[in-house]
């Protein structure tokens, strides 16, 4: 059996999707994956490549415990998955997630509503994909006029706790209603609980975004937190796929391939109206989370403490959407992603997005598409 190396870090949400990509691809080879998660130097490689004597080596994001030089790997067998080394980028095949395109969708959303002040939040120590997220953000505020207001803590690595006591005042200074770009859902976890400790009200006063769609996470929160689905688990799959072309000399170009983010799912810690309505902030947040559960209007329509008739015109007003429209949308939402993977038995799908009927399901989303389930499926699927 061939054995891969795999060098990253395994304690965070990125990396385990990472881990199950290329191992998923692996398996399909027959590969063997042996991790490592220790600081690589010319010794301790050397001792690992006598040991197993791998057909090659992927290298994740570098951390504090793990730094690389890239000098002491071959571009002939090696791949770099969201990993810089300092020495020669160039000569090696790299697979990225796409930190560009996660940010302009960021910006879309906290710029789309209109807020007086927009900031970031960086991770408690310092990191590229972090400063390359900001630098970015930057950009954006900067080419649409805006001054973009970054939080810097005292000092790096400090205690979850004196970063939240720091965000404090930082918050209260911020003009508002303020947008904040967290570096990631775990960073906008702690931007959410410094909003309570400041009286800053989510969403009216700061809207909060982060990065990974840790549904744990974001789904754990009151209010639940906005954040961008990165393509990790791909980009696994893919930088395997890439090292098993270059071994075998198909890969002559030792491209960079950048794979853009999946999907945006906006929750409470964004949601922002044409008109602020706190039982209709209440009433999307349910149509969001039970929507593909068989959730009726009916059932929405008990967030309110008045008429069906006045409800529903509270909830146009506010969304622009009546509520069967935003049902309808969550559910063709849902449909689209799942159909992003080719295995997925058509037959299945409308019962996964709430629906009883299958017919009525198809006839739904060729309406909203224009397109049938099957040519949908087909055009999410990468061209060879």
């Amino acid at each position: 059996m061939d054995h891969l190396l795999l060098f990253q870090h395994f304690d965070s949400y990125g990396a385990r999707l990472r881990m199950e990509g290329i191992s998923a691809f692996a398996r399909e080879i027959g590969w063997d994956v042996q991790c490592y998660e220790e600081h690589v130097d010319a010794a301790s490689l050397a001792e690992i490549m006598a040991l197993w004597h791998p057909i090659g080596a992927i290298l994740g994001p570098s951390t504090g415990r793990i730094e690389y030089d890239a000098r002491l790997f071959s571009p002939e067998s090696t791949v770099l998955l969201d990993s810089f080394p300092p020495h020669g980028l160039e000569r090696f095949a790299t697979v990225i997630t796409d930190s560009v395109a996660a940010t302009e969708r960021v910006a879309r959303e906290l710029l789309g509503a209109k807020c007086a002040s927009y900031g970031f939040v960086p991770w408690n120590t310092k990191r590229l994909w972090c400063e390359n997220r900001r630098h970015n953000f930057a950009k954006i505020l900067a080419a649409q006029g805006r001054r973009l207001n970054v939080f810097e803590p005292s000092r790096q690595g400090m205690e979850i706790r004196e970063f939240q006591r720091e965000l404090v005042p930082w918050l209260k200074a911020l003009p508002k209603p303020c947008g904040i770009y967290a570096a990631n859902d775990r960073v906008g976890t702690h931007v959410l609980s410094a909003c309570k400790l400041a009286s800053v009200e989510v969403p009216f006063d700061c809207i909060i975004v982060g990065v990974d769609n840790n549904e744990k996470v974001c789904e754990g929160e009151n209010p639940t937190l906005s954040s961008i689905t990165l393509d990790f688990y791909g980009s696994g799959y893919t930088a395997a796929r890439q090292l098993n072309a270059l071994i075998h000399g198909r890969l002559p170009n030792k491209p960079l391939v950048s794979l853009p983010p999946l999907e945006f799912v906006r929750r409470n810690s964004s949601r922002i109206f044409l008109q602020t309505d706190r039982d209709v902030l209440r009433a999307s947040e349910i149509i969001r989370a039970q929507a593909c559960e068989g959730l009726s209007a009916q059932d929405v329509f008990r967030v309110f403490s008045c008429s069906r008739r006045l409800a529903e015109i509270r909830f146009r007003k506010a969304t622009g959407r009546s509520v069967l429209e935003e049902i309808r949308a969550v559910r063709i939402e849902k449909a689209k992603q799942l159909l992003k993977d080719p295995k997925r038995a058509l037959s299945v799908v409308a019962g996964l997005c709430g629906y009883e009927s299958d017919t009525t399901f198809r006839r739904i989303f060729k309406q909203e598409t224009g397109m049938t389930l099957r040519e949908y499926q087909q055009s999410q699927q990468p061209r060879q």
